[in-house]
């Protein structure tokens, strides 16, 4: 057994431990459409492209049983201020139109009528708001579905644009996993080392 051996066969092991956890990152994401490797009897195809569907599927059910759904979104609403915003925009609204409308009025009994008819408009819609508010909440339980949103989103990104964005946050960890490739693979190299010269020495 040489001594050259306990070089050659740790730096072996770190290269081939290192390429083989950069390519086991890249087969996340590529090949992006399924390749066929005649004649063996399978397609090679990216994990993410090829389990897109059911990735997307399952990140919907998450986010729509876990993270947020529409009544929890509607509880975290402040109906007070929504309806006092609602109040503003009603007076303004009125204020317009009869500027724009009642300008066959004298300027005084014009200013009278508008402020009568704002504070008449936005009293009964404030009266009205927490029902009308009711029923939108309603409708929109009934029209969005969460999961169909979320899946629909997630299928609608270009997987370009999904693998350039977990490299650029997962930047740190992926040099990790490939340097821990390597030195997984030095050690192993250690190892088959030091077999070979105690079965050398047998």
């Amino acid at each position: 057994m040489r001594l050259v051996d306990f070089v050659l066969l740790p730096l072996t092991g770190a290269l081939i431990g290192w390429i083989t956890n950069v390519l086991a990152i890249r087969l996340l994401f590529r090949p992006r459409f399924p390749l066929r490797l005649w004649p063996l009897p399978f397609t090679l195809q990216g994990v993410i492209p090829r389990r897109r569907e059911e990735l997307a599927a399952n990140v919907a059910d998450i986010v729509a049983e876990q993270l947020f759904s529409v009544d929890e979104l509607t509880e975290r609403l402040d109906l007070p201020r929504l309806q006092a915003e609602v109040e503003q925009t009603v007076k303004e609204a009125v204020r317009q139109w009869c500027a724009a409308k009642l300008t066959f009025l004298p300027g005084g009994l014009r200013h009278y009528f508008s402020d009568v008819l704002r504070d008449v408009a936005a009293a009964e819609v404030a009266r009205q708001f927490p029902a009308m508010a009711r029923s939108f909440f309603v409708q929109m339980r009934a029209q969005v579905d969460i999961r169909t949103v979320v899946r629909e989103k997630i299928n609608a990104f270009d997987l370009e644009e999904v693998e350039v964005l977990v490299k650029q946050v997962a930047r740190r960890e992926l040099a990790q996993i490939e340097w821990l490739g390597a030195v997984f693979g030095f050690l192993i190299g250690v190892f088959q080392a030091l077999c070979l010269r105690l079965l050398g020495q047998a």
